[in-house]
């Protein structure tokens, strides 16, 4: 929590009258953290166990903030592990008004699920997603108070609130902001669902911008029809990868710079990320992206920055962009191994019974 709530004071445009640190139970250490920050801190009595606290908590810290501040429109929601980058404030002052105009949007992000260091350069481009990130974001009191607060997981369900926050009752068709570049960057390797392995496979090696101001490129074309607009004009301009090549190898997106490059790959439904999540592998060294679920995508299909070229993967026949394959070209298709099958087959029986 030092090293966060000291890169968060840092960051231009801060008011530490406006921060509070909620604290998940009576601990003297990180409340005298807070006090040598001088910021307000506040603990609360836990409740639920594992996976349940977690979601109890972030429920009382979001209800106590609002009740904090009656004025307050909008709230930013920062986990104890993360840094801030020196444009976070700005970052969000920015994209503020998309929460604002477009009831479609019900979040904004400071992070992307799939943005590495070799798929995500260019910090001033942002993209509309269906699966909420968390991990430094911004919601509306409004969505807060009127939709999530009533119908929160009670304790004794042992749900991912992140998770239900992706329920499909839940998001109501809307999406969030997410920068190509992340924001913020995730340093804990302890935790519930943390260790050093999970530190090191899937955060380390994140983008994280360090610019101290970016000027956000065309917030207009992150609306609902201007973007369907934009992806539809990045579709019919783009190049289509070799699709009988390996997609593992390097050599598989060119080396070029600014070239929108196309892969189609199958996906039956929207639950079907069969060949998503063996193009996404780290242990297969393919995009060594995140693989463990499907998420960071639009109607089925996902975009990354592989060599500073925009690449989409559109998942066929499920998308609403199928239509831009070719009639003669079939989809990348790549079974599961055994191995993943086992691990997929553990992890829906884990969830079924969350």
């Amino acid at each position: 929590m030092l090293m966060s709530l000291r890169s968060l004071l840092a960051a231009p445009g801060v008011n530490p009258d406006m921060i509070t640190v909620f604290i998940d139970g009576y601990y003297e250490e990180p409340l005298a953290v807070t006090k040598l920050f001088g910021l307000r801190g506040i603990q609360h009595t836990p409740l639920g166990v594992r996976n349940a606290r977690i979601a109890q908590h972030y429920k009382a810290s979001l209800t106590a903030t609002f009740n904090i501040f009656p004025a307050a429109h909008y709230a930013i929601v920062l986990e104890e592990d993360l840094d801030v980058s020196p444009d976070f404030f700005s970052y969000f002052s920015q994209t503020l008004r998309l929460l604002e105009e477009d009831p479609t949007v019900y979040c904004v992000s400071a992070w992307n699920d799939q943005g590495y260091e070799h798929t995500s350069t260019d910090p001033t481009l942002l993209y509309r997603v269906e699966t909420m990130p968390g991990l430094g974001w911004i919601l509306k009191r409004s969505l807060y108070k009127d939709e999530l607060e009533p119908k929160w997981p009670t304790p004794e369900k042992m749900w991912d609130w992140d998770m239900w926050m992706r329920l499909g009752e839940v998001r109501r068709g809307r999406e969030c902001i997410v920068p190509d570049v992340s924001r913020t960057y995730h340093f804990g390797s302890s935790g519930l669902n943390m260790n050093s392995y999970f530190q090191d496979t899937y955060f380390k090696k994140h983008s994280f911008n360090t610019l101290p101001y970016v000027e956000l490129r065309d917030l207009d074309s992150l609306k609902k029809e201007p973007y369907e607009e934009l992806i539809t004009e990045l579709l019919r301009r783009g190049t289509m990868l070799d699709h009988s090549q390996n997609p593992c190898e390097e050599t598989f997106v060119p080396d070029t710079t600014g070239h929108t490059y196309l892969l189609f790959i199958q996906m039956n439904h929207h639950k079907d990320y069969t060949t998503w999540l063996q193009v996404a592998k780290r242990y297969l060294q393919c995009l060594r992206i995140w693989d463990l679920d499907g998420r960071g995508y639009h109607h089925g299909m996902w975009r990354l920055n592989i060599k500073s070229n925009p690449v989409l993967i559109v998942g066929v026949p499920f998308s609403q962009y199928s239509k831009f394959k070719p009639t003669d070209l079939r989809p990348l298709y790549i079974e599961a191994l055994e191995k993943e099958r086992d691990r997929t087959k553990v992890k829906e029986k884990t969830l079924a019974h969350r």
